[in-house]
């Protein structure tokens, strides 16, 4: 999100990486340790984030859970679960060593593995393990026993799914109840994309309007960064919420997530995508099977100004079901068809022109 500090440390020259990578790890309740991984300090917490290439600068705290805005992104830390995500060229996977560290000395077993990522924007200047699918799939192997997903059509915007599954066969009651939504975005309209650059005698935890109502009643941790790009957290209750934003209109990405179960999630979608106005929107939304069971998808798939260009679902591993939806706004759609045709016309045309020119004279 800082894009001036990040083209330092190697960022590509295209542009900054928003889509993030992440990686929630659950454990098995263990009630000899209550408090569990919260009781691992900021300073071990800010080790972990060292092996992943990015740095902890705001943490804020309920009585559920901490949360911890990042350089590229966010962490949060649950007695019996962890929820990272980190954008740019960060090494994310290689936090894991440190993770389990954390956990063999609470005495913590593994419940399930989800790690996740959208296709990216410039992928060739990503560091390994996350210079490519396989390799990712490789790396995570040899810590778990886990099974990997594409979702999507790997000619558009696609996502990159891997589950390791260490639930009982009766299922664990740990996390029986999750739910994640997240609203992967680009293309910002211009106009929202330039309230994200950072003002003269703005402080940089200002708070952004419209953020707070998504989830009412919620605490947020908001972060303006210099010269541009945002990152929040989100607490309510035992529910967080997480918002990024890569404003430059050539590389342009906004992340929108939450693990609150909601009835409907149209209206916090709606909501969402005001905010942003994007022109191509990639959503994946993740439940237990057991959760609103006679509903495959507590939200409209039809969005008033959107056009529905590609859907998954798909049964995964850890009792799961994955919803995965492409969109593109009516706008976006139209100009990239007019687009399409000048090309068209103009690729004609010289190649009318060099006929021409390669014409014998008379």
């Amino acid at each position: 999100m800082l894009a001036n500090l990040a083209m330092l440390e190697g960022e590509s020259a295209c542009g900054f990486e928003g889509p993030e990578k992440r990686l929630e790890v659950n454990f098995k309740m263990n009630d000899n340790y209550p408090l569990g991984l919260r009781s691992i300090k900021k300073e071990q917490w800010q080790e972990m984030c060292n092996l992943a290439r990015c740095t902890i600068i705001s943490h804020s705290k309920n009585d559920s859970f901490d949360a911890f805005v990042l350089s590229e992104s966010s962490l949060f830390v649950y007695p019996f679960k962890v929820m990272i995500k980190t954008c740019g060229t960060t090494t994310l996977l290689e936090c894991i060593p440190k993770l389990l560290e954390f956990a063999e000395g609470l005495e913590l077993e593994l419940e399930t593995v989800i790690f996740s990522r959208k296709n990216f924007l410039f992928p060739q200047a990503q560091r390994a393990p996350h210079s490519d699918w396989k390799v990712e799939v490789e790396y995570l192997n040899s810590w778990f026993d886990g099974t990997a997903y594409i979702l999507g059509p790997l000619t558009q915007e696609h996502w990159y799914l891997y589950v390791a599954d260490y639930t009982d066969e009766n299922g664990s009651l740990t996390h029986q109840n999750e739910t994640t939504l997240e609203i992967m975005m680009h293309n910002l309209n211009a106009d929202c994309a330039a309230k994200f650059y950072k003002k003269e005698g703005q402080a940089v935890n200002e708070k952004f309007p419209g953020v707070v109502e998504l989830i009412p009643d919620q605490e947020t941790d908001e972060f303006n960064f210099n010269p541009c790009g945002y990152s929040m957290n989100g607490l309510h209750l035992d529910n967080y919420m997480t918002i990024h934003v890569t404003p430059e209109l050539h590389c342009s990405y906004a992340s929108v997530e939450t693990n609150i179960l909601l009835p409907s999630y149209s209206k916090f979608i709606s909501q969402s995508l005001a905010l942003f106005k994007p022109g191509t929107i990639t959503l994946a939304f993740t439940k237990k099977k057991s959760i609103n069971a006679t509903s495959r998808n507590p939200f409209d798939l039809e969005i008033s100004g959107y056009l529905l260009k590609h859907k998954t679902f798909m049964e995964v591993d850890g009792n799961s079901e994955v919803t995965l939806c492409n969109y593109e706004s009516v706008e976006f759609s139209t100009s990239k068809a007019k687009n399409a045709v000048r090309r068209q016309v103009k690729t004609s045309s010289a190649a009318a022109n060099s006929v021409r020119a390669e014409a014998p004279s008379v």
